[in-house]
């Protein structure tokens, strides 16, 4: 599977950062009174936009380095997502929304509500964690199939039911996409909830072409890794038997 290396999107976006940020620091170091103010807002929200258009270059790059890895899982584990990746986006969010908010004092009511927005969606990312409604569900890689879980149900979908797999973005976000030969051969739990669940697949058929789409940094784990594994176990009959181990077999040398 061949990666993409960054666009001229990627490197236009990555230009105008550098050139804000340039400007920001400039009225920043040679602005007075509600100019140097102004440095400020400009430096914190085009330095956070710089440093999301460097992230996604630098990930291109890494994922093109990723591809034909081959890449075995410890079976029966859930791998879930990283409560620390909600708190630092949500404490980033609500950081630059009172820095925002705080020297925009003399800015238009569309940026001190955009500020304002801002910060409460990460003081709510922070509550949500804090009160454990976020992040849920979980991975799981098992000798009869690979698992997706969620907070309403639990998809088990069996190594010869998967079609194709796919990596690519969401909004900026990488993803890795599944699709399955047959919906009514997949094992969901709970019992009540197939009809619905079925559903819900069928919709994501609709409106992304897979059946199922995950956002892979919510697991800490690159797509390309996370693919290339259900890659493997998918294709080797043989290997299946190791997930219900809990540890790796030792490699073969000879």
């Amino acid at each position: 599977m061949s990666h993409p290396l960054p666009d001229l999107r990627d490197w236009a976006l990555f230009a105008i950062g550098v050139m804000f940020v340039s400007v920001a620091i400039f009225i920043l170091i040679k602005g007075r009174g509600s100019d140097r103010d102004t440095g400020i807002i400009g430096l914190a929200f085009f330095g956070s936009c710089l440093f999301v258009f460097t992230k996604n270059i630098v990930r291109k790059f890494r994922y093109r380095g990723l591809e034909g890895i081959d890449v075995r899982i410890v079976g029966g584990v859930p791998v879930r997502p990283s409560k620390w990746r909600v708190v630092m986006l949500g404490g980033w969010l609500l950081t630059l929304g009172v820095i925002l908010l705080g020297f925009a004092t003399s800015a238009p009511l569309t940026i001190k509500l955009m500020s304002a927005f801002i910060a409460a969606v990460g003081l709510s990312l922070l509550v949500a964690t804090l009160l454990g409604l976020i992040p849920h569900g979980y991975l799981q890689f098992d000798p009869e199939g690979f698992t997706i879980a969620n907070r309403r149900w639990t998809v088990q979908i069996p190594w010869d039911q998967i079609a194709g797999l796919g990596v690519g973005e969401t909004s900026n976000n990488p993803t890795l996409f599944l699709a399955v030969h047959d919906p009514g051969a997949l094992r969901i739990e709970p019992a009540g909830a197939q009809s619905k669940a079925v559903r819900a697949i069928a919709r994501t058929r609709s409106m992304v072409g897979w059946d199922f789409y995950m956002l892979s940094d919510q697991y800490g784990v690159d797509a390309p890794v996370l693919s290339a594994a259900i890659a493997h176990y998918a294709a080797d009959v043989a290997e299946r038997g190791s997930l219900g181990q809990r540890a790796l077999p030792a490699a073969n040398h000879t």
